[in-house]
């Protein structure tokens, strides 16, 4: 099976054997399995771009893409914002990811 990516801006996502990378241009990288990977994208005001976050969830459990910043154990925030109009992108390439992992998705 081909690794599954996703490019947004300068932000490069890739899952491949059942480990999840984020690779970024002038940030660090992450390597996470998928069974401890969560992510969301992070709106406080309606109006306004939200924030994406990736990292490992406390409960194996939860959500693999969801929207409460409470379920994270460690994240990291890459440095960009994520305008409403662009939310669905991010939530389709996790819905993906999250069938590869036998997980769910909010």
């Amino acid at each position: 099976m081909e690794p599954l990516t996703f490019d947004y801006e300068d932000l490069h996502l890739r899952v491949d054997r059942g480990v999840f990378e984020q690779f970024g241009a002038g940030r660090s990288e992450l390597r996470v399995p998928l069974r401890w990977l969560g992510a969301l994208v992070h709106y406080r005001k309606p109006d306004r771009p939200g924030q994406l976050f990736i990292g490992t969830v406390r409960d194996l459990g939860a959500p693999l893409y969801g929207t409460d910043p409470g379920a994270f154990q460690y994240s990291t925030s890459p440095a960009f914002r994520v305008p409403a109009a662009d939310e669905p992108l991010f939530r389709a390439y996790f819905a993906e990811v999250a069938r590869i992992a036998d997980r769910r998705v909010v």
